[in-house]
């Protein structure tokens, strides 16, 4: 069950990011947030009955904290895929994203698997080599403004993990819910300052609006698998997420790649699976 529920999660982040962007190419990424993540919040929120349990400072600290991570994070990620095509972005933050986490843990004492170092080397030449995008491609060549915004993006994720493993681990869903609410707080004033209350589409904010809900149920999906099984099954599983996103984009918006890049691609796999060993 852990690993049907760790693929679902999977599947559904994947979907979810795609949608994210595509209504951040209509609409102002952190627009988009302000639907989606509000919608996010309430429906995780629900699943507290269910999955819930004691709250602590620490834990309370831990989950403000990630909620303002992981609203960087997801707010450069739409931008980035708003502006660049989502078959280089996603992969480019999916691998910075499993980075940080094994960073934070060397300056914190840990001496992570040769396996782990393996994947940091492997994960910063697939950046590189995926950034390499041709003058002649179709979509013209990637700006270093979206790149960044993807790599930012990325150690945003990476903080948020590194967060979320901080708190308590009887804790139940608490620290998701709250980093969430946290994060649907934090976008209004961040919204206010980038000048992001402005009106959506009806198409668009049907986007948004999806986008929340199956970043909801990816969550879910997660935490039970998790659950059921290995977490560090659980993760490497989760942490493929970007070939829906790769997928979708190569199927619906006939997104296509160079050479060195789909070298780059398959190195960013093994690199994340490496890294989340």
């Amino acid at each position: 069950m852990a690993v049907l529920f760790a693929l679902l999660a999977a599947a559904v982040y994947g979907v979810s990011d795609f949608i994210g962007g595509l209504a951040s190419r209509r609409s102002p990424a952190i627009t988009v947030l302000l639907v989606s993540y509000p919608i996010g919040a309430v429906l995780m929120a629900a699943m507290l009955p269910v999955y819930s349990g004691p709250i602590s400072a620490g834990t309370l600290a831990w989950s403000v904290a990630g909620g303002a991570a992981g609203l960087i994070g997801v707010a450069l990620l739409y931008s980035a895929l708003g502006q660049a095509p989502m078959n280089v972005i996603s992969p480019v933050t999916a691998v910075m994203s499993a980075v940080v986490p094994v960073a934070a843990g060397v300056l914190q004492g840990e001496r992570p698997h040769l396996l782990a170092w393996l994947g940091i080397v492997l994960g910063l030449l697939a950046v590189t080599l995926i950034s390499r995008q041709p003058v002649d491609h179709p979509h013209g060549p990637i700006g270093w403004r979206p790149l960044t915004m993807a790599v930012l993006a990325g150690v945003g994720f990476g903080s948020y993990f590194i967060c979320l493993a901080g708190t308590d681990p009887d804790s139940g869903m608490w620290p998701v819910v709250l980093s969430r609410l946290v994060s649907a707080l934090l976008v209004v004033p961040l919204a206010a300052v980038a000048s992001g209350f402005v009106r959506m589409p009806r198409p668009v904010l049907g986007l948004a609006i999806l986008a929340g809900v199956l970043d909801a149920a990816a969550n879910l999906a997660f935490l039970l698998a998790s659950r059921h099984g290995l977490l560090s099954l659980s993760s490497v599983i989760t942490a493929l997420y970007p070939a829906g996103t790769v997928l979708l984009a190569v199927l619906v918006l006939k997104e296509r790649t160079g050479g060195i890049q789909r070298v780059g691609l398959g190195i960013a796999a093994a690199a994340v699976v490496l890294l989340t060993r």
